[in-house]
């Protein structure tokens, strides 16, 4: 179980990486979730999704649609 807890806060770690100390997406959150099934296959890679919405629920973290979809 604790290597499944290990998995699951790499995973956390990488979501994080791609936000600013304020709280600002560097990325959308498809591709940061693309690229998580990429690092960490699909089972752990989807749980990004989770803990992008958990972000933006609790830290009020963000993703600028309008500003960076061009």
């Amino acid at each position: 179980m604790s290597a499944v807890k290990g998995l699951m806060m790499d995973v956390e770690d990488f979501v994080y990486d791609f936000y600013t100390k304020e709280g600002v997406m560097l990325d959308s959150p498809k591709n940061i979730i693309d690229k998580a099934i990429a690092k960490f296959g699909y089972s752990f890679g989807s749980y990004a999704a989770e803990v992008i919405n958990q972000s933006e629920e609790q830290n009020g973290g963000s993703w600028a649609w309008e500003k960076n979809a061009q």
